[in-house]
């Protein structure tokens, strides 16, 4: 029995017990919130990571077994022409050094941390926490980023902000639930990559998916000319060599499908200055309301915000794209039908 020397009971007990609760748990999740704030939050366990690496393995058995198709099966031991078999490896292997460049690229490419100036102060937090109603969370939010230059707002107005990471989130960032973080322009998390695809590897997931899909249209069309030239015309010509090879093409003709549309419409996308979640939800700006067109400055424009203003780092994955993540140009044609564009703004 707690000692009462008083001998006098609180009156309203329920408060305290539920306040010294919260203090708990902060105290406890403090080192979780660090871990998120850096980036390196741990999330899963390790049967869920090993989970989420099967798509990458399973991409690199696909891999192996295009490699062993193409090189061993078709041309070295098919193929009689020294002079042809010569350039077609030669440019299957250029297709191959720059899949796994932007694939590896892409994979291993991490979000950077949002700065500590977009954190919320664990002051302001608690007021946050204790505010009465959406008009007072609307106020402390609007005193927190009032120098923080950000144009977009929740459904409501509000400015949005995270309760994982305690940040106020910058224009076009996302929690991801998987990588445990706000992501800078967050597109998509990918399981094909385990990562998210965001402001830092965008080109490169873009060109990986240029290259992948030459990749396999080029296995494609080599296994449909060696069919033909084991057929022709006459299915009589069939024998088990040529059945061995339609395996191996279904595979292609499905991975080159899928390739083909991803790329379509990511180049679709960039042409637009959208991400995928935005695609799929308009984002609600500060000035203007709900649009899917404010980020869209022409179409040269919004490749350059992608690609960089170097043309000739264009094909490579290297991090050439314009900007920092945090503030982004915008339209006022969707807004005040003029044709001019800004930087973001505070709010």
């Amino acid at each position: 029995m707690i000692d009462n020397p008083s001998g006098v009971l609180p009156t309203n007990p329920v408060p305290i017990v539920a306040q010294l609760a919260i203090e708990y748990l902060t105290e406890n999740s403090e080192d979780e919130y660090r871990q998120r704030r850096s980036g390196r939050a741990t999330c899963c366990s390790g049967f869920d990571c090993f989970l989420r690496w099967i798509p990458v393995i399973f991409m690199g058995a696909v891999l192996v077994y295009s490699y062993y198709v193409y090189v061993w099966h078709l041309c070295l031991q098919k193929m009689t022409n020294a002079a042809l078999t010569g350039v077609l490896l030669l440019w299957y292997h250029l297709l191959l050094l720059m899949f796994l460049w932007t694939y590896w690229r892409t994979l291993w490419t991490q979000c950077r941390p949002i700065p500590e100036e977009w954190s919320i102060p664990e002051a302001d937090w608690m007021r946050l926490q204790r505010a009465d109603g959406p008009e007072e969370r609307r106020r402390v939010l609007a005193a927190i980023a009032r120098a923080l230059p950000i144009t977009m707002c929740d459904q409501n107005g509000v400015v949005r902000y995270c309760v994982h990471c305690r940040l106020i989130k910058p224009d076009r960032a996302h929690h991801c639930r998987s990588c445990g973080c706000c992501i800078l322009k967050m597109d998509h998390h990918c399981p094909w990559v385990n990562n998210c695809v965001h402001f830092h590897n965008y080109k490169c997931f873009l060109l990986f998916l240029l290259y992948s899909s030459l990749y396999c249209l080029d296995i494609l069309v080599t296994l449909l000319l060696d069919l033909h030239q084991a057929w022709g015309i006459d299915f009589d010509n069939v024998d088990l060599d040529s059945l061995l090879t339609i395996i191996p093409m279904v595979f292609a003709l499905i991975f080159t499908a899928a390739a083909l549309i991803m790329l379509g419409m990511h180049i679709y996308l960039v042409l637009l200055n959208r991400t995928t979640m935005e695609s799929a939800h308009s984002p609600t700006f500060c000035v203007g309301g709900r649009t899917r067109q404010a980020f869209d400055l022409g179409c040269c424009e919004n490749l350059r915000e992608v690609f960089g203003d170097r043309w000739y780092l264009w094909p490579l994955p290297i991090y050439s794209s314009r900007g920092d993540g945090l503030t982004f140009s915008t339209s006022h044609k969707s807004r005040d039908g003029s044709g001019s564009s800004a930087s973001s703004t505070g709010v």
